[in-house]
């Protein structure tokens, strides 16, 4: 069973994310902060997927990813964000090779993104 952590501080993003998740059978945690977000990670070694909004309370998603990549270098990501990838990019907020969805996204778009992370062998690079 692959394991997802979400952290996202929006409840209503979250806990859809989160519920469609479960009913896909995958194990999720979810974390409303950065800092609840590490406090979980450092209770479960196995974390097959990080999906963060692009900023999230106490620091920026891209700040995150490299915190829980350090120690999980073969961790995948998914950032989501309201706003536009170029801008993210531009702003330096996300790095233009991290796999992003756009919100609002749908159900299937959801698990469409998460299955191809899951299955790739490549991991993604956070600079």
């Amino acid at each position: 069973m692959k394991t997802i952590l979400v952290v996202e501080d929006e409840p209503i993003v979250r806990n859809f994310v989160v519920r469609v998740l479960a009913r896909e059978d995958y194990r999720v945690f979810e974390a409303d902060s950065a800092a609840e977000a590490l406090d979980v990670a450092n209770h479960f070694e196995q974390i097959d997927l990080l999906i963060t909004d692009h900023a999230v309370k106490t620091m920026t998603g891209r700040e995150l990813i490299q915190h829980l990549c350090v120690s999980r270098p073969s961790l995948k990501v998914l950032q989501i964000s309201g706003y536009a990838m170029d801008y993210l990019v531009k702003q330096g907020l996300i790095a233009p090779s991290t796999p992003f969805l756009a919100k609002p996204f749908a159900r299937d778009q959801l698990l469409a993104a998460v299955d191809h992370l899951l299955n790739e062998t490549k991991t993604t690079s956070v600079s």
